[in-house]
């Protein structure tokens, strides 16, 4: 098979980035937006580490799993990869490529389904939406860093967002202000990251810009156009040329200086750079399947390692007789720290620096959730846990492929008392897995 020849064929299964896939080994091209059954015709676009890669060009007979997805975006657009695919077969999808991944490592673990997302559509409370070369405002297209589409409607965070994107995309006009080229690095506007508190009804809006001025009758004009949609407006500067929306500068504009949730009966205060779960209407049912999990008494010493703002430390550390939250970002301390104190959890203590530094140093635990990035736990991290054996570890994963890696190591100490999975993500091939270990005698 050569670049851009057409071919044909029938999707026989999904990868863990949310391809379908067609043929087999050296012979295997993956496509977004295809759906198991789909018998379709690919462009041939690119090859990459082995794999060739493929265009969707015509369905020519749909699989049974294919439905019409309500956004009119869906098929291009990097924000709903599986928006075509029906909801229970996306669940069941989830579920055998997590079981796939644990037999490919030689893990005798399976998990029997995934529990579902209490909504699909405007359950996500934060959505980073991107300024284009050519004066778009929408998401990316997936594997094309470069293409934006010009989003008139969105389904994930609320249905007050178009209008938002709408005044956004006035305002660049009006005050003639060049977006941000991701291919020359040129340019000044970048993201409108919008935050919303679910439980709440609040609203943190921040425009993140390259270096540069805001000019002063711009940003009253932008004041003036989002005060009906915002209880917080920053403008956040990132001076670098990577393309990310967090901001090294920020400066209030109008509003509160943070955003305020409710998860559970609990109260969280976040910044612009704030990480918090996205799936605002099933961060609560997280927080009870681990503080199940973690059976935590006011005898025991609770561990929270990469603890962000606090979100396990508080909701699930106030029954126990020690709290101990680790993060490497000083800003997330701090907020921990404030919420705490905001939730009357005293006993809680928050250390700001890598966990896999801190975690020598530490008293061992009896009880440890850990919650790491995409990446995983460091290495030095699971060797001193190893080395501690706490008497429980709660592992909190967002990429299955990064805890199969780490299991089996955990598995000569800890046996699987609990694997459990939840869909915070709708639409994506990604989920949340909660792993309760037990140590062995």
């Amino acid at each position: 098979m050569k670049l851009f020849e057409q071919i044909q064929g029938t999707v026989e299964k999904l990868d863990p980035q949310g391809h379908g896939l067609l043929g087999k080994n050296s012979q295997e091209v993956a496509s977004f937006f295809t759906v198991p059954g789909d018998e379709v015709k690919l462009t041939l676009t690119k090859r990459r580490r082995g794999r060739l890669h493929g265009r969707l060009e015509q369905i020519i007979c749909p699989s049974p799993a294919r439905v019409n997805p309500p956004c009119p975006y869906a098929g291009r657009c990097g924000g709903c990869l599986w928006q075509m695919i029906d909801y229970p077969k996306q669940l069941e999808y989830k579920r055998d490529l997590v079981n796939q991944t644990f037999q490919n490592q030689q893990l005798n673990l399976t998990i029997k389904s995934v529990e579902p997302s209490k909504e699909i559509f405007y359950h996500r409370n934060r959505m980073d939406y991107v300024f284009g070369s050519n004066g778009q405002l929408g998401l990316k297209e997936p594997e094309q860093w470069w293409s934006v589409l010009n989003l008139e409607t969105c389904l994930l965070l609320s249905k007050e967002t178009p209008e938002i994107l709408r005044q956004a995309r006035q305002w660049m006009r009006q005050w003639n202000l060049a977006p941000w080229d991701a291919k020359t690095y040129q340019g000044f506007l970048r993201y409108l990251v919008i935050r919303e508190g679910k439980a709440t009804g609040e609203r943190m809006i921040t425009l993140v810009t390259g270096a540069g001025q805001l000019p002063a009758d711009a940003k009253q004009d932008l004041i003036a156009r989002l005060k009906d949609f915002t209880t917080t407006l920053y403008w956040g500067i990132n001076p670098l040329p990577a393309d990310l929306s967090s901001s090294s500068q920020l400066t209030l504009l109008s509003g509160k200086s943070h955003l305020e949730e409710k998860v559970n009966g609990f109260r969280f205060r976040l910044h612009p750079n704030s990480f918090f779960q996205t799936n605002g209407l099933m961060a609560g049912r997280l927080m009870e399947i681990v503080r199940d999990s973690a059976h935590v008494s006011a005898a025991h010493r609770l561990l929270d390692l990469y603890c962000g703002l606090g979100f396990f430390a508080i909701g699930i550390g106030k029954a126990a007789a020690e709290v101990l939250g680790v993060e490497i970002d000083q800003a997330a301390v701090e907020l921990a720290r404030e919420n705490a104190a905001l939730n009357d959890v005293p006993r809680a203590v928050f250390l700001a620096g890598p966990v896999e530094k801190l975690l020598p140093k530490l008293p061992r635990p009896d009880i440890v959730i850990v919650d790491p990035p995409r990446s995983g736990l460091h290495p030095k991290a699971q060797k001193t846990l190893l080395s501690l054996l706490p008497q429980r570890l709660v592992y909190v994963s967002c990429n299955y492929q990064s805890l199969a890696r780490e299991l089996p190591e955990f598995l000569k100490y800890y046996t699987v008392e609990e694997l459990l999975a939840l869909d915070l993500f709708p639409h994506t091939p990604h989920l949340e897995l909660i792993v309760r270990l037990e140590r062995l005698n």
